[in-house]
């Protein structure tokens, strides 16, 4: 086995226990991404050029990275109340306060000069 096909396989299981961390608990969810995950490596399995295969094993590296530190799961704990499920790996972005007093340019209004006679 070439070490590019072993390194694609490895991305391939890396990606599966992904969606299980990151989806944890949401059953359709992991089903869906499990049947993508695997749609992707099988119809990508024939490709022989090795650019490409280095070029698509990036890809997965990347979905990787996306989906740990994107995916935030909300679980409902009563009606209207949600707990985030935040992960050490989640990227987390300053929170800025809204200023009240800011001046905001007013809306653009829309012109139509596609009128017809």
């Amino acid at each position: 086995m070439s070490s590019l096909r072993r390194e694609a396989l490895r991305w391939y299981k890396i990606l599966q226990r992904t969606k299980n961390e990151v989806f944890s608990g949401d059953f359709r969810t992991i089903s869906a991404a499990r049947q993508r995950i695997r749609e992707e490596f099988v119809k990508n399995k024939d490709i022989k050029d090795e650019k490409q295969i280095k070029e698509k094993i990036q890809i997965a590296k990347d979905v990787d990275v996306e989906l740990r530190r994107s995916v935030v799961q909300a679980v409902r704990k009563q009606p209207t109340l949600f707990e985030a499920r935040i992960t050490p790996d989640t990227r987390k972005m300053d929170n800025v306060m809204f200023d009240p007093d800011a001046e905001l340019p007013p809306p653009r209004s829309k012109k139509c000069s596609d009128k017809k006679s």
